[in-house]
């Protein structure tokens, strides 16, 4: 029989706080907290694993086990707080939001609403895409991942229940195993999937499960296996390697893989073997642990959007003193969501009045998704200063044929055919494909052939290798497309192509982000880069591939590097835009607004890379210097009266580009 467990709401309240800790990236006395409290995702995951078993378990035992009645109740306990959540917070990102980050958010927003965060958030575009911090629905991945598994794991325990009901344990041993191993296999060839997939989750989920088998109160009598002793002194060791994981690891351990079994087998002992009156039971029975535990889902869905608009409203770091007024924020208005909404749903039963209520947020919130894609993130709520915000990405809104033309593969590139005259090549990774949309006009009003061969991270040279995750494994997609791009080049000697080469040197160079010492400090994926396939450096295979390229008489023109802002431009201007209330306040803070950093800071930061390009040689040679149109003598400039220059932190918007490719067309006519 289920019997409910002070000690186990404990565990949820030091889970959620250690998830909520790490989010905020809180320091004290320079000491980062809980640097590895994104494992308590994992806590949750075992706990959820343990109480859906022993509920299908239960009732199976009983007869009384029925699949929609499983759902029916799992729905209560989820959706109501779930969907309330979500309503509110679509509300505050149609205040707060740029109409860029409003459309990532309606994309979030609506695949939550059906449990596939997890899966959008994956396939997103990291480059392009706000950074973690700045999205709002982030952390509604690990929910979807659970839903999933609700969605499955019934079945397959009746499955098995009915085939081979002596050997269940061994079943679901197999299906961990396979999990885990694929876990261990795929962290570092894609440990993005890695981390959101169901598939690479699920042993987490299961070992929760497993251990329902095993009979408490066989193992607390004193003929059991294990001694006194030993029993007592099991909770606490599983909280100890609980608690370590939370202290000691970082982003920089592989996870989910083998590490991540310290943590799930800590949560493991203390579920299995907390004992009433055993000293860490005690504790985490106590009233404030209880408490935070009983609201911690509420709590985990409330901070991040907390967290999230305050850091678009105010700062990116928090101060201890606004970290606990957050924590403060989001523990009442989770309170507030356990009693009325939580709690109605769940204890009481659901009337056609609540129900309808439901619905109705549900649908106004898959509305509210639509509608916002359908008006590319309602940039007229803006008022006048709406146009600043207009089609500022031409990486993610430059289509051909209905699709874009950053990122396709070699055999789909976009192109624009001329059998004649000059053909041009965009050729790059990111910063290269904010160049398209202006590349294609330029050679469409001249009567020129364009293909645009850009790709995130991969510049399109066969002697280097795109990397990424800790152990800096290679990107195999980037491989392939950069072997056919450098073939196709190599292999026209008799056709004369244009290059329009562009790419973001200085990160590959020096692989560090950026740092415009005024307080922006770039936010990046780590272990990300660049590294060479011979012993030269990577400027030296820039220099041999473009050099070579040259010496084959093709054009080569290079575009040198683009100023890094560090702040996030559009997201710059919205906060200072969203400190007044009237449009036409609006617009006055914005013509008093300039956006610009040190031009001494973007002259060192690109010393190795402008020394690098110097060094291409060729017959047909054309150097391009953004410099020239955003920097003057002490500052680099980031917008003006009337238009961004950036959509991001180093990303040129469709007007920052439109400079660039009309300073090439003169260029080169």
């Amino acid at each position: 029989m289920l019997t409910y467990r002070k000690e186990l709401d404990g565990l949820r309240a030091l889970a959620v706080i250690a998830v909520i800790a790490y989010h905020a990236n809180l320091q004290i006395l320079d000491i980062e907290i809980f640097k590895g409290g994104y494992l308590g995702v994992d806590v949750f995951f075992v706990l959820s694993g343990y109480l859906i078993t022993a509920i299908v378990r239960n009732q199976m035992s009983n007869g009384t086990f029925s699949l929609p009645d499983f759902y029916w109740r799992r729905a209560k306990r989820i959706v109501p707080a779930f969907i309330f959540v979500l309503a509110v917070t679509s509300l505050f990102s149609y205040l707060i939001l740029t109409p860029s980050d409003l459309i990532n958010f309606a994309n979030s927003l609506k695949s939550s609403l059906y449990f596939g965060s997890n899966h959008y958030f994956y396939s997103m575009d990291s480059y392009t895409s706000p950074a973690s911090i700045y999205q709002p629905l982030l952390h509604t991945w690990s929910l979807s991942v659970e839903w999933q598994f609700y969605l499955i794991f019934p079945f397959v325990i009746w499955g098995i229940n009915k085939l081979s009901p002596n050997n269940i344990i061994p079943w679901l041993v197999i299906i961990l195993l396979v999990s885990l191993q694929s876990s261990i296999y795929i962290v570092n060839k894609n440990p993005d999937m890695a981390f959101y997939f169901l598939f690479t989750r699920a042993w987490e989920l299961i070992i929760g499960g497993i251990i329902t088998f095993y009979d408490r109160a066989n193992i607390k009598t004193k003929n059991g296996t294990l001694s006194n002793i030993s029993y007592q002194s099991l909770p606490s060791v599983g909280l100890f390697l609980i608690i370590y994981s939370f202290i000691y690891f970082d982003h920089n351990i592989p996870h989910p893989s083998l590490y991540t079994i310290i943590p799930i087998i800590g949560t493991c002992l203390f579920i299995t073997f907390s004992k009433e009156g055993e000293l860490s039971t005690r504790i985490f029975s106590s009233r404030p642990m209880v408490l935070v535990g009983i609201i911690s889902f509420s709590l985990y869905l409330w901070h991040q959007p907390v967290f999230v608009f305050f850091r678009l409203l105010k700062t990116d770091t928090f101060q201890v003193g606004e970290f606990f007024t957050l924590l403060f924020i989001s523990i009442a208005l989770a309170t507030i969501t356990y009693r009325h909404v939580e709690s109605r749903y769940r204890k009481r039963k659901v009337g056609i009045k609540s129900l309808i209520i439901l619905v109705l947020l549900y649908s106004g919130c898959f509305a509210f998704s639509k509608l916002i894609l359908i008006n590319n993130g309602l940039p007229e709520r803006l008022g006048p200063t709406a146009k600043l915000f207009k089609h500022l990405n031409d990486i993610s809104q430059f289509r051909l044929d209905g699709e874009r033309c950053h990122a396709r593969t070699f055999e789909k590139s976009c192109t624009l055919l001329n059998n004649e005259g000059r053909n041009i090549i965009l050729l790059g990774d990111s910063h290269a494909g904010t160049l398209g949309r202006h590349t294609y006009l330029m050679s469409k009003r001249n009567e020129w052939g364009f293909t645009q061969m850009t790709h995130n991270g991969c510049i399109g040279f066969d002697n280097v290798m795109s990397v990424s995750g800790r152990e800096e494994l290679e990107n195999e997609y980037c491989t392939e497309q950069s072997k056919l791009i450098s073939k196709f080049i190599d292999n026209n000697e008799n056709n004369k192509l244009t290059i329009i080469f562009s790419a973001r040197i200085p990160l590959y160079i020096q692989g560090t982000s950026f740092d415009n010492t005024q307080g922006g400090v770039e936010i990046i994926e780590p272990h990300r880069g660049m590294i060479a396939r011979n012993d030269l450096s990577i400027s030296d295979n820039i220099v041999n591939k473009l050099s070579s390229w040259a010496s084959l008489g093709h054009e080569i023109v290079l575009v040198y590097p683009i100023p890094e802002v560090g702040w996030n431009v559009s997201q710059l201007v919205q906060k200072e835009l969203s400190q007044h209330l009237l449009p036409i306040n609006k617009a006055i803070a914005y013509d008093n607004l300039i956006i610009s950093t040190s031009y001494d800071v973007y002259q060192e930061r690109t010393k190795e890379s402008f020394t690098a390009l110097n060094r291409i040689t060729g017959n047909s040679i054309t150097r391009i210097f953004p410099d020239e149109l955003f920097c003057s003598h002490e500052r680099c400039h980031a917008n003006d009266s009337e238009r961004l220059f950036y959509f991001d932190d180093d990303h040129l918007s469709t007007h920052g580009a439109s400079l660039v490719i009309d300073k090439i067309e003169r260029s080169i006519k």
